[in-house]
């Protein structure tokens, strides 16, 4: 083999493993990057649809409001709330194990910051490119106002609609609100000791909460896209994490799991919505689903493999970047992509676009966003220098 092609086989053989996330806590779970990827693909489908439809200029052989495919593709948004329950499994696991499995306590000062210099970075490079974008476009007045917003997590509340920068990141701001208070709810539901009323709490404060959310019209912008409408997804995160730490009531490798991951993903997809009854609905297919995945036989094995693990594990760059990369290039291949079915379209679009992101997500992840997870938080030069300044102060003060 020339070494040329040997050295492109060597390196896409170890693609996977260089893309492997780095965890704060150095435990890794393929698992849950897998289901990363089955949350950002649906939404990449969805987003591709609407630039279908938005761009082409020829007409679908059956319109698209009574294409039953078409239909079903435009619920992606399902991923959103997907990461929504994974954020709260995440972040609630080290206090979680604090107190359920007498682990160390966990420092809310590294907690933050750790969240701050993992996230913020790649966040404030990509929305200030696209702001320049923009910018040269000649976007118009108030540009510097939605860069300031979206800066700072604050446009839904300020504007109460999307981003111009990058509408998806509406979902980021929410998260950011649930990182602030993810500690206080996790040391709530969690200190409590027995098993059976502190499950039977996380399912009564997801029932209460979204009743609140449609009594008082949450549902509805500008509430939408903020914690007040979207907290029950993450508390559905700390249920799951409750079953997963205790490691009862699994049946592992029994097809019936699979089955009921399958048909929970269905159900969510057509539950979505603003009524109250099916919000419950969605709320329990969403704990069946990833309760289903990880006691499943063949998706949890399918999903923790290297190469989709790796590309679940770089999402939040796949997040980031897929709409604008979307925006640039649809325009021209949904007019030369062949065919009249919206659904024939549609794969095309797909075979041609979904490369084109995951092709460009792979060398913003490994040059961007992943050079900031191996940062120590304690080590950045700020902190000692704050350390430095002010405890002998508070050596003072103890004195």
């Amino acid at each position: 083999m020339p070494y040329s092609n040997k050295a492109m086989y060597n390196f896409i053989q170890n693609l996977p493993s260089r893309l492997q996330r780095n965890t704060s806590g150095g435990n890794y779970y393929p698992l849950i990057d897998g289901m990363r990827w089955l949350a950002i693909f649906p939404v990449l489908m969805q987003h591709l649809a609407e630039r279908l439809i938005k761009y082409t200029d020829q007409p679908f052989s059956t319109p698209i409001d009574q294409d039953p495919f078409a239909f079903f593709i435009s619920r992606g948004t399902i991923g959103v709330f997907i990461f929504f329950a994974i954020s709260g499994f995440i972040l609630g696991m080290p206090f979680a194990k604090a107190h359920l499995e007498g682990g160390k306590k966990v420092n809310l000062g590294k907690f933050y910051l750790r969240r701050l210099t993992r996230l913020e970075p790649p966040y404030l490079i990509w929305m200030s490119v696209f702001g320049l974008v923009l910018a040269i476009k000649g976007f118009g007045e108030g540009l510097l106002g939605h860069w300031l917003a979206s800066m700072t997590y604050t446009h839904n509340m300020i504007y109460g609609y999307y981003s111009p920068l990058n509408p998806v990141a509406w979902s980021l701001e929410v998260e950011i609100q649930f990182y602030l208070i993810a500690p206080f709810l996790a040391a709530f539901f969690f200190s409590i000791s027995n098993t059976l009323k502190r499950r039977l709490s996380m399912v009564a404060g997801i029932i209460f909460w979204t009743v609140l959310v449609h009594q008082m019209g949450w549902q509805y912008f500008p509430y939408k896209p903020s914690l007040l409408a979207q907290l029950p997804h993450f508390l559905t995160g700390f249920l799951l994490l409750d079953f997963f730490l205790n490691k009862d009531f699994k049946i592992k490798n029994s097809l019936i799991w699979d089955v009921l991951a399958i048909a929970a993903y269905f159900i969510m997809a057509y539950t979505w919505t603003e009524e109250l009854g099916k919000s419950l609905v969605f709320a329990i297919a969403l704990f069946s689903f990833f309760f289903g995945i990880q006691n499943s036989r063949f998706i949890g094995k399918w999903i923790s493999s290297p190469w989709i693990a790796a590309f679940g594990g770089m999402c939040y760059t796949i997040y980031l970047t897929h709409l604008p990369l979307m925006e640039l290039f649809t325009p021209y291949l949904a007019t030369i992509i062949p065919g009249t079915g919206f659904e024939i379209r549609l794969v095309g679009m797909a075979l041609v676009m979904l490369p084109i992101v995951l092709s460009f997500s792979v060398l913003a992840y490994l040059f961007i966003e992943k050079p900031f997870m191996k940062i120590r938080p304690e080590e950045l030069r700020i902190v000692t220098f704050f350390k430095k300044s002010f405890q002998p102060a508070f050596i003072q003060i103890k004195k």
